[in-house]
């Protein structure tokens, strides 16, 4: 494995030295930026690593593990605060791959938003890669260079680090450097914008604040749920929430989705009960069944209008919107082909049902990557300014030349 020289940042006046030079220096206007985190037996991810390169070609490795015990308990509550200034800085664009949950877990930092960020996840979407490209495949694609994946499942809390997880951490923003020039080189303009849009709704604080109020609708297998059942759902899983946020454990560790709806479509009256849930746990039933029993209780004390209700359901496509559907379905099913996207990802009928009627879709289709894919088609097509034709069994898009 080839050594890369590299600035070690193992001290809050390092840290401050350092992040303050790539602020100062008006020849850095962008870095690359990844981070190493542990997310095992926790609720909030644990920062364990920040590798940047800035655009001159100059490597860094953060330790926030080591800046931490080199301060003292008083002065230890912010000491990564030059580096979140750095992310905060509107000047230095941060590239990053997958920026969500490296967000994420910067976020939780100081509960503060970075701003300037380019994905290359996203941008890679445009080169037909798919939605989800991971950095290595993306790196070989675009660079044609193998990264070594070996430390993936390593421990990243452990010190000291070994050599080759220096190496590997160094890597994943080495080749995140030269993956940002490319994808500025192949995008077009309008694809370039619509990344900055699609970054831009990443930078929105309400995807990264944590509200147990809200946590019933990221349940899953809640959807035939009545509102009674629903109630029910949502008040174990606002509980299971708070209780994971106070001790900072796992929420499956205490109750898992499956059995919150097992509990939620035949509640049981009495903790012995709870035994025949299916896949509960009998450690968990003995700690807190008796707080799920009261919430149950208190549930059953509501009125129908306290119960949260499903969402109304669409009425069916007329004769002329299905076939209108079938259409314009064509078409994005092409575009997921050639993009080797997930349909689903990319539309779905009740978002097209919704655009016939005049109405938002639920998915963001007019802005971002879908726009530029399928938004801007879609209404080309309702309008009459586009056609669609088969070309070697291919379903193209054409415009219409009028008078």
């Amino acid at each position: 494995m080839t050594q890369h020289n590299f600035l070690s940042v193992e001290t809050e006046s390092q840290l401050t030295h350092y992040c303050q030079q790539l602020i100062a220096q008006p020849n850095i206007t962008w870095i690359a930026i990844d981070t190493e985190f542990v997310r095992e037996d926790t609720y909030f991810p644990q920062l364990s690593l920040v590798q940047i390169q800035d655009c001159l070609g100059n490597l860094a490795i953060i330790d926030p593990i080591k800046i931490q015990e080199s301060c003292t308990l008083s002065d230890s509550i912010n000491v990564l605060t030059p580096l979140i200034e750095l992310l905060c800085d509107p000047n230095t664009l941060k590239v990053f791959h997958c920026a969500r949950q490296d967000i994420e877990v910067l976020y939780q930092l100081t509960h503060k938003m970075p701003v300037a960020i380019f994905d290359t996840q996203i941008a890679t979407l445009f080169l037909k890669l798919g939605e989800m490209a991971g950095f290595a495949r993306a790196v070989k694609a675009t660079l044609n260079i193998s990264i070594d994946k070996s430390q993936t499942r390593t421990n990243w809390h452990a010190r000291p680090l070994t050599e080759a997880q220096i190496q590997y951490a160094l890597d994943d923003v080495r080749y995140l450097a030269p993956l940002y020039e490319y994808c500025l080189n192949a995008l077009s303009p309008k694809e370039l914008n619509a990344v900055k849009e699609e970054c831009d709704a990443l930078l929105n604080e309400s995807l990264y604040m944590i509200d147990p109020k809200t946590a019933g609708a990221k349940l899953k297998g809640i959807k035939t749920l009545k509102p009674k059942q629903l109630a029910i759902a949502y008040a174990l899983a606002e509980w299971r929430e708070e209780f994971a946020i106070r001790h900072n454990q796992p929420k499956k560790w205490v109750l898992n989705d499956e059995v919150i709806t097992h509990i939620a479509k035949r509640p049981p009256k009495t903790v012995e009960a709870l035994y025949k849930v299916p896949h509960i746990k009998s450690a968990s039933i003995m700690s807190h069944g008796e707080t799920w029993i009261a919430i149950i209780d208190s549930v059953f004390e509501q009125t129908p209008e306290q119960w949260p209700q499903p969402p109304k359901k669409i009425p069916p496509p007329t004769a002329q919107e299905e076939a209108t559907i079938q259409l314009l379905n064509s078409y994005t099913q092409q575009v997921a082909v050639d993009y080797r996207l997930n349909l689903p990802s990319l539309l779905q009928r009740n978002d097209l049902l919704s655009i016939l009627r005049g109405a938002t879709p639920e998915k963001p289709i007019f802005s971002g990557w879908r726009n530029q894919l399928i938004g801007q088609a879609i209404l080309a097509i309702l309008s009459g300014q586009a056609s669609l034709k088969l070309t070697n069994h291919h379903i193209e898009l054409t415009q219409e030349k009028h008078g």
